[in-house]
């Protein structure tokens, strides 16, 4: 899987950053999303857009960066990654400043609903492979006390995923549409999760418990387990299991 185009979004860290890695690896161009730019990626084929994704009125910008990638290059697929998302307010809901609620849904949710949008607008009729991929997580479908904002985010996610797969569906060229679990993870969203106090988030213990039992992924290793679901196909909508990789 070579000579292709991805659009991904978080990519200065964790599995943005591995999976752009694994990617450009494999011979394929990227154009990464984040407001600050990785240290580690190193291609002549990685392009970076330094953007604050809860700016989502300002979202258009990313797809400008896309047409002067696309337009000037031939490429047998394009992908769109929408993998970024936020991390805090963790805590008792009446404790979440609402500031900080909107932009966690704004980076969470609205923003790859309008990312997805446009990217779509911008491929609508083109006859090459074309995917979308939403970086999900097994609490989309299990409530957690203090991550009422994050669970819900990414329930959000799920039922968008499965929403434009069945539109997508019906079209002669149109993407192919999946959800990733990736499983638990060592990214900043475990570290967060583990610094704060029980009276912030209920679930710490099992947080940190998780970490010291070593029971916790390197995103390198679940990077690669996710570029090859990207080589499969599935059904529209379908959600995939790292684990089962």
């Amino acid at each position: 899987m070579e000579n292709g185009f991805f659009l991904i979004t978080g990519t200065s860290k964790g599995i943005g950053e591995a999976l752009a890695i694994k990617i450009l690896e494999e011979g394929n161009t990227v154009l990464g999303i984040s407001r600050n730019r990785s240290k580690t990626i190193k291609s002549k084929k990685y392009y970076h857009l330094s953007f604050d994704l809860s700016e989502t009125v300002l979202i258009s910008q990313i797809m400008e960066k896309v047409d002067e990638i696309v337009d000037r290059q031939n490429f047998d697929f394009v992908y769109l990654i929408n993998n970024a998302s936020a991390t805090e307010p963790i805590n008792y809901i009446e404790k979440c400043l609402p500031i900080k609620i909107e932009s966690h849904v704004r980076v969470g949710l609205i923003a790859p609903m309008i990312l997805t949008s446009m990217f779509i607008q911008k491929f609508f009729d083109i006859r090459i492979g074309k995917k979308l991929i939403f970086i999900s997580s097994e609490v989309a479908f299990t409530a957690l006390p203090n991550l009422s904002i994050y669970c819900s985010s990414k329930a959000g996610i799920n039922m968008f995923a499965s929403c434009v797969g069945l539109e997508q569906k019906s079209r002669e060229y149109g993407f192919e549409v999946i959800s990733i679990d990736p499983g638990m993870v060592d990214t900043s969203m475990q570290h967060v999760a583990r610094s704060k106090t029980s009276d912030e988030f209920s679930r710490v213990d099992f947080f940190q418990q998780a970490f010291e039992d070593g029971k916790l992924q390197e995103p390198v290793k679940v990077a690669e387990k996710i570029y090859t679901i990207l080589g499969n196909n599935y059904e529209q909508g379908k959600y995939v299991r790292v684990s089962e990789v």
